[in-house]
């Protein structure tokens, strides 16, 4: 990796290093693999890693050999001129998959799992110093040879030098089942056993919760109770509980119980103890097991629970507008900051229309200040040493993946680490920003609009609306390609966080269901009808594009509002709902299942509203263009409802343009296949927008 130093006082590092040139950016350098994938600061702050591509990136993909992307571990000396070293080879037996640091000498690393499935899961160490390797827990096969045991990082404890906490399967033939809590010693390799998962009837246990010492205090559990006389797994998910366990008996008791899309109180991280190890922060509603109601809140609040009365004793952070985090929902964005060496809880953390922090610590918070304050506009996320005397910067945005910075504090100097992708600021990218607005049914909703470089205010321009997949997922501010791709060619694109997005209270989430081609796509054309009104939109040249559930949203603009979208990309989507649920192939047909009869509806009770959801059955309404694209591993959107769509286009009548590659699944991942989608997709926008 080449290291350029670059010192610079805070007050210089405001000016912009930017210079554009008027060129469009060629697609391949949009979707080039980068020059490194970020790094962390070792105990002292002394050592920075980072893995690094082998050789120079070149962003030249021509075929599938430049796929390939060999990274490498190094280690750079911050107090010895930015000396680099590299610590891992590019042989397959000799490639790092990840690693974090266990003190100032050694790192914990794992294998990559190109070289060998099993051994990536081995835990070892690596002298920074020596470079020598050594094995700290190997994987287990067992004597039939049906299954492994082997260990998972849970938490690297920094609080204590030699030990960390690790999860290890009980039985070889259940590697994600029986996960017992291990401390594992970094010197002896000594394990030892300090919680078995409890065997509860019907529940499928989830994940542990530790104090600050180590001590397992419980943990949660999933299971589907519906009553409905047919076998359910635990795995449905319907229903979670939060247990509270003993630290002398390991007895547990059941603190918080809840369905899914109801009230409910969940551990904020597994660590959720204030350093006194009684307070516990857990994130929702203050709701106990019984039902009994403390607090109710649309928006999930920050609640501090005394765990020997079991009552709530403060409500630390509510935002009205915005969830503080959605465990429940698979999404916790939000999360404590804590410093573990001098016992502090400095502050929070969670997601709005950007990344916001409450301080709780004034040192800490003059700190992230000065740096965001020296990077304005940008997103910054900040890795510390032990005593934040030395901090690595990572400072993105909608135009820059990454750029790495090394801050030392006492100096008050920043040295330029690596960037990302370079390349890009070679070119003029697109803008983008939040906006909000009012549904037609009187939903407050925001999104984000992207406008082409140079855009000037009041010209109206062909725009894509591109809804987000999920639908239990939500649109985020940063850099992305694919946005880049269509504002780098002239287009605006509106992004909505519609109804059923996660991170916006119980009521909005509550109102899509059962709506998936009903409000939620109201939502959509009201954003879109947003941007209109605000002078944006030229009208008679929209195009709506999306993956997953963006796909299939794309499907339904251009049969339902064919006079609106003059054409639509269908970039593994789903078509027909009725088939999807009878999918025995469908990655959900037995887990999550009773969410989806409420989200998306049951057929057997719902089959006509999910019938009249489905575009499939509407494809003679289409008067624009289409484009079809799809994976043939994909067990999210399965194969076969392309299949059915192309049935359905050709009985009508209908022209469209199609995509399929054998080796993708649900979304393309290699440089060549991602190159010639969007060289495809250019050509077709190109085409239907003139």
């Amino acid at each position: 990796m080449f290291i350029k130093k670059l010192v610079l006082s805070l007050a210089l590092l405001s000016i912009s290093f930017f210079t554009f040139a008027d060129e469009q950016i060629p697609l391949e350098k949009l979707f080039c693999y980068g020059e490194s994938s970020g790094g962390s600061l070792s105990p002292s702050g002394r050592y920075y890693a980072a893995m690094v591509p082998s050789s120079e990136v070149n962003c030249s993909i021509d075929n599938p050999a430049d796929n390939e992307v060999i990274s490498v571990l190094i280690v750079i000396d911050l107090e010895n001129d930015m000396e680099s070293k590299q610590m891992s080879g590019t042989s397959m037996n000799a490639r790092i998959g990840n690693f974090s640091w266990l003190n100032d000498e050694q790192l914990l690393i794992q294998r990559s799992c190109m070289a060998d499935y099993l051994d990536c899961n081995s835990l070892y160490t690596l002298n920074v110093n020596t470079g020598k390797q050594g094995t700290l827990l190997k994987v287990k096969s067992s004597k039939s040879g049906d299954g492994i045991k082997y260990g998972a990082v849970f938490d690297l404890m920094p609080q204590f030098k030699n030990k960390i906490l690790v999860t290890v399967n009980r039985q070889a033939t259940f590697t994600y089942k029986f996960r017992d809590l291990y401390w594992l010693d970094i010197n002896t390799k000594k394990l030892t056993k300090i919680a078995e998962v409890p065997s509860i009837d019907g529940e499928q246990f989830g994940n542990w919760m530790i104090d600050n010492d180590g001590n397992p205090r419980g943990f949660t559990t999933t299971d589907d109770r519906n009553n409905d006389g047919k076998p359910n797994s635990p795995s449905d998910g319907l229903y979670t509980s939060i247990y509270y366990m003993d630290i002398n008996s390991k007895e547990y008791s059941k603190i918080s119980y809840c369905r899914h899309q109801e009230p409910c109180f969940m551990p904020l991280g597994s660590s959720p103890f204030d350093f006194d190890n009684r307070y516990m922060y857990g994130v929702g509603q203050a709701v106990h097991a019984d039902g009994t109601i403390h607090e109710l809140t649309d928006t999930n609040a920050v609640w501090l629970l005394d765990t020997k009365t079991m009552k709530f004793v403060k409500k630390v952070f509510h935002d009205p507008e915005y969830d503080f985090s959605n465990p429940r929902q698979g999404s916790g964005t939000g999360y404590i900051l804590k410093d573990q060496l001098t016992e502090t809880i400095l502050g929070l953390s969670y997601y709005t229309s950007k990344r916001e922090y409450i301080y709780f610590d004034q040192n800490y918070a003059n700190l992230r200040m000065s740096v965001e304050s020296t990077f304005p506009g940008m997103s910054i996320s900040m890795n510390a040493n032990d005593d934040f005397s030395k901090v690595i910067i990572n400072a993105s945005s909608p135009t820059n993946p990454n750029t790495t910075y090394f801050y030392d504090v006492t100096r008050g100097s920043i040295e330029f680490i690596d960037q990302y992708a370079p390349w890009l600021s070679n070119y003029k990218l697109g803008t983008t920003e939040p906006f909000k607005f009012v549904t037609r049914d009187g939903l407050k909703m925001n999104g984000y609009i992207s406008l082409p470089p140079g855009y000037k205010k009041g010209k109206k321009i062909p725009f894509i609306v591109h809804p987000h997949g999920g639908p239990n997922a939500r649109d985020r501010i940063g850099y992305n390609p694919e946005i880049q791709v269509y504002t780098t060619r002239g287009y605006g694109v509106i992004q909505v966080n519609y109804r059923g997005s996660v991170g916006f209270g119980l009521k909005q989430m509550k109102l899509a269901n059962k709506q998936w081609s009903l409000t939620m796509h109201d939502d959509l054309l009201d954003g879109l009808f947003w941007a209109r009104d605000e002078g944006y939109v030229d009208m008679d040249k929209v195009c709506i594009s999306g993956a997953s559930y963006g796909g299939y949203s794309a499907m339904v603009g251009i049969t339902k509002n064919p006079d609106i979208f003059k054409c639509a990309i269908n970039y593994v989507g789903v078509v027909d709902l009725v088939t999807l649920m009878s999918d025995k192939q469908w990655m959900f047909s037995n887990m999550g299942r009773p969410q989806q009869h409420i989200e998306m509806g049951n057929p057997e009770f719902d089959g006509d509203l999910m019938y009249k959801a489905s575009p499939v059955h509407y494809v003679d309404n289409i008067k624009g263009e289409l484009f079809v694209i799809h994976g043939r591993k994909d067990r999210q959107a399965s194969y076969q409802q392309v299949l059915e769509l192309k049935a359905a286009l050709e009985d009508a009548g209908i022209p469209f343009e199609y995509m399929i590659k054998g080796d993708e699944g649900h979304g393309f991942y290699s440089e060549v296949n991602n190159l010639e989608l969007y060289q495809r997709m250019e050509s077709f926008l190109a085409k239907s927008l003139n």
